[in-house]
């Protein structure tokens, strides 16, 4: 950055642009984002000065329960800090998109589940040579990753980012480093206004709620910022199977992960590569789900993000199946529910083998079939 160049005047430009980011994200009719817009520029002033000056600290925000697909505590944060996470993630993805395995499949621009579903699909033809050989996949989540992340390990994988992202240092990189440790190292739960019934939340198990994790650990689910901080910190797991180990056939969404081999690396795999997996992992305060693990011939067909995944086709998984049919009942019984979430899983379901599935919940309701166009997925 030259001489004459203002900071403070650019970084009032970067975060009027994140605060539009910020409010196309579907939040906009929020009470504090209202107050926010009330004297629009005037806020984002304040709020570029405390960053300038270090004095930013993120804001207290709403904790509640969800259940979709399995129970989960969010926290959603105020409109003012959501404007600071799109700025972060904005100049973060820029160095980190790139440089990330290709088979890390959440959150991340053109990947998805779609994506890692097809994914699979080229890795078990890959490590059958097409069906030619036995092939297995090897499945693993880590136990409580979102409540297991430790905030130093963590902040100082994303300063390992910055050093390299910015060789010179400057202004923006000291002001990235700052923003980064005030979201990393905040207490979410103290002062966060909590919503839901007394019973929603003793359903939780409490290794799922940060509530009852020391405060050197666990980061909040829900926010633009956690989904790029799991892949920045996973990402020290991918680079080591793929790159130290050599298992290229490998693939991750969020914890849960896989590696595909054939039916003769499958003992080298479990008793010499997934041992120092453990190691690896426990070096980074993570450990593998005790009670999920599966190793799977490919000619059974492998569970893997809402879809049964063969090596020749793929089938809807039965989730999926039954939220597009309780969706179809709605709006036929009913009238309410939308025919946008039914097109959604119609166009998800046109890249896999679904025509009698889709035509038996449709004859349900007595709607007609009509065959979905061919779909091609470029990898």
């Amino acid at each position: 950055m030259g001489g004459r160049f203002d900071f403070s005047k650019w970084l009032l430009i970067e975060l009027i642009e994140a605060y539009h980011d910020a409010r196309r994200g579907g939040k906009r009719k929020t009470k504090n984002t209202h107050e926010l817009e009330m004297n629009e520029l005037e806020n984002i002033v304040v709020l570029r000065d405390a960053i300038i000056n270090h004095k930013y600290k993120p804001s207290r925000g709403i904790a509640f329960i969800i259940h979709d697909p399995v129970i989960r505590e969010i926290f959603a944060a105020p409109f003012v800090d959501r404007i600071v996470h799109h700025f972060l993630y904005k100049h973060a993805i820029l160095w980190w998109e790139p440089r990330l395995w290709k088979g890390a499949y959440s959150c991340r621009k053109g990947k998805g589940t779609l994506y890692g579903i097809i994914d699979l699909q080229k890795n078990m033809r890959t490590a059958s040579r097409d069906g030619s050989r036995r092939a297995i996949v090897v499945k693993r989540d880590l136990q409580g990753f979102f409540m297991s992340m430790d905030h130093n390990k963590l902040y100082a994988r994303v300063c390992w980012g910055l050093e390299r992202q910015y060789k010179d240092g400057g202004e923006l990189y000291r002001t990235l480093k700052y923003l980064w440790k005030e979201i990393i190292f905040d207490e979410p739960t103290r002062g966060v206004r909590v919503r839901g019934t007394e019973r929603e939340w003793s359903e939780l198990p409490i290794s799922k709620s940060l509530f009852y994790q020391p405060k050197s650990l666990g980061i909040v689910i829900g926010n633009l910022t956690s989904q790029l901080l799991s892949n920045i910190f996973l990402d020290m797991l991918d680079r080591f199977v793929v790159y130290e180990l050599g298992y290229k056939s490998y693939g991750r969404y969020v914890d849960d992960f896989y590696i595909v081999v054939s039916e003769d690396e499958l003992e080298m795999l479990l008793k010499r590569d997934l041992p120092r997996i453990d190691l690896f992992l426990g070096k980074l305060g993570l450990t593998i789900h005790p009670k999920k693990h599966y190793e799977i011939d490919i000619r059974d067909g492998v569970n893997f993000l809402g879809a049964k995944v063969y090596r020749d086709h793929i089938l809807p998984g039965p989730r999926s199946l039954n939220n597009m049919a309780d969706l179809v009942y709605l709006v036929e019984t009913t009238g309410g529910g939308n025919f946008s979430g039914i097109g959604s899983y119609d166009g998800l379901f046109a890249y896999y083998d679904s025509e009698k599935a889709i035509r038996k919940i449709y004859q349900k309701v007595g709607w007609e079939y009509h065959n979905l166009p061919d779909r091609t997925l470029n990898l």
